[in-house]
């Protein structure tokens, strides 16, 4: 009998920290940078994405790709996100959960910071958004 052991996940080149901190980069730009296109790279092709949002929102449930970022433009054309910040980050394989904290004026002129919280899934070339969920502190 053959034994053979396998990673339990996907494994990418280089540092996997490195590259999820690239990715909630990339979210955290295309919030402050009013494009949600610039996200269309960090979602599924296949698959739906888990949304809790209030003040970006406000949804819940599971979306594809494209319904996530047509809702977050809808979001930047009339609300602003004016600085996000990455507080925490968890990776482990090819899970990444990240504790992150906009500074935004939502649609109704509000200012507040939220809390949001990103969990990405890698597919072994990218990492891939899977859920956003708003927190209000």
């Amino acid at each position: 009998m053959l034994l053979l052991a396998l990673p339990l996940g996907p494994v990418l080149g280089g540092n996997t920290e490195h590259e999820a901190r690239q990715a909630a980069l990339t979210f955290g730009s295309a919030l402050t940078g009013a494009d949600a296109s610039s996200i269309r790279p960090l979602l599924p092709s296949q698959g739906k994405i888990q949304l809790t949002l209030d003040r970006l929102g406000p949804e819940r449930g599971h979306f594809s790709a494209q319904q996530v970022e047509a809702l977050l433009g809808d979001f930047l054309a009339q609300g602003t996100v004016r600085a996000f910040e990455i507080l925490r980050l968890e990776c482990e394989g090819s899970l990444a959960l990240v504790h992150g904290e906009a500074s935004l004026i939502d649609r109704r002129g509000r200012r507040a910071r939220v809390e949001i919280h990103l969990a990405f899934r890698s597919d072994g070339e990218s990492w891939q958004l899977r859920e956003i969920r708003e927190l209000s502190p």
